[in-house]
């Protein structure tokens, strides 16, 4: 059975449904339903794809018949009518509002039921108006946390540049890496592909003992707020402001783990279509026959030779033309920095020329180039960068 939403994707709408529907003032009961399913779903280690074809999502504590089909529909079909009608009764915006510490779905409901609020503009704009202090249940502190709450998810929500996310994974890297529990770890996501900004900062650890290693990410010095904590997985935020999760798995999980986190999106989508042409299923658990049978891959380059493709660099694997080029056994070599050959660099005759008017017209320059090598120009190597 091919899944069009994985375990991932599914468990995300589950717990915005549990929002939603504390958004809408049901039973707290019918809301918890939701978010315990989630969370059943986050923790079990098998995949979904395996816990629908052998029968045991129904049978697994927490997840009952109506949930059951619930999730079945969403993993098959990718939408689920229940969701939709419940999302069409709320702006998407005042989603943002639930970022904010301490205020849960009671509030952001109050505000919107009562102000009409449905953005952070709109909720910093009532507070600095001194109007959320006079609402039942916050006052004043209540109203100045509001504020602060905002400014730092304004913070955190910002992409860094890669140099500084870099700066700020190494320590952590080298703390998971070295903790005795961790058998395996390496960086994954937008941060080990080399994308030129990076939202956040992905671990992946194997080990025997998750629940050790989890304790000791979340102690780091490094640490400043855990905002989600389970029995393998972690999210935190940094002193410096940058989100960072943490996921440990088995160690014959870890190749497959790896390859799926590192990502892309698109990436991923042609490595399982990969699979399917050779009667495989691919996620990041195992890749696997149809008759169940395991193949046993060692490391993330086992997986591409058994798709029958040549290894793809991370910093390719952006869901364009790398599949093909690992067929054809003609993926690029990735520019090193001895490829370098030369710099070009601009100057300006004329001080004080920033910022001026461009009606002035563009300053006076002159072009000073450094001379490379004919062969490199000849084969297309690009060797300049503007100065």
């Amino acid at each position: 059975m091919d899944l069009i939403l994985e375990k991932k994707s599914v468990i995300q709408i589950l717990e915005e449904i549990a929002v939603l529907l504390d958004l809408a003032g049901e039973n707290p009961f019918k809301s918890r339903a939701y978010s315990n399913a989630a969370r059943v779903l986050e923790t079990t280690g098998e995949s979904l794809e395996e816990l629908i074809r052998s029968g045991q999502l129904g049978e697994t504590k927490g997840i009952g018949k109506a949930l059951e089909e619930k999730i079945l529909t969403l993993a098959v079909t990718g939408t689920l009518e229940y969701y939709e009608k419940l999302r069409g009764q709320f702006p998407p915006t005042l989603f943002d509002l639930l970022k904010i510490p301490n205020l849960g779905p009671k509030k952001v409901k109050t505000l919107y039921s009562t102000l009409g609020i449905q953005s952070l503009d709109e909720l910093e704009k009532a507070c600095q108006a001194r109007i959320i202090r006079a609402l039942s249940g916050f006052g004043e502190k209540t109203e100045q946390r509001i504020l602060e709450g905002i400014e730092r998810v304004r913070t955190y929500a910002a992409r860094v540049l890669l140099p500084a996310a870099e700066a700020a994974a190494q320590p952590l890297f080298e703390s998971v890496s070295s903790h005795p529990a961790t058998l395996r770890a390496s960086l994954c996501g937008s941060l080990r592909r080399r994308r030129e900004t990076i939202k956040d900062i992905d671990l992946l650890a194997s080990s025997r003992e998750p629940g050790e290693l989890i304790e000791a990410f979340t102690g780091l010095p490094q640490v400043k707020t855990i905002t989600g904590q389970g029995s393998t997985k972690a999210s935190v935020v940094l002193e410096n402001g940058i989100a960072s999760d943490l996921r440990v798995v088995a160690d014959d999980e870890f190749p497959f783990a790896l390859n799926y986190f590192t990502g892309s999106k698109e990436h991923n989508t042609l490595m399982r279509s990969r699979a399917r042409t050779f009667g495989y299923r691919l996620n990041e658990y195992a890749l696997t026959r149809e008759n169940g049978e395991i193949l046993s891959c060692q490391n993330e380059e086992a997986i591409y030779w058994a798709l029958e493709l040549d290894y793809i660099p991370p910093e390719l694997r952006e869901g364009l033309h790398e599949i093909g080029w690992a067929m054809n056994r003609a993926v690029p070599s990735l520019i090193e920095y001895e490829d370098l050959k030369g710099h070009r660099a601009c100057h300006t005759r004329v001080s004080g020329w920033r910022g001026a008017s461009l009606e002035k017209g563009p300053p006076p320059v002159h072009w000073a180039t450094i001379p490379w090598d004919w062969r490199s120009q000849q084969s297309g190597l690009l060797c300049q960068w503007p100065g």
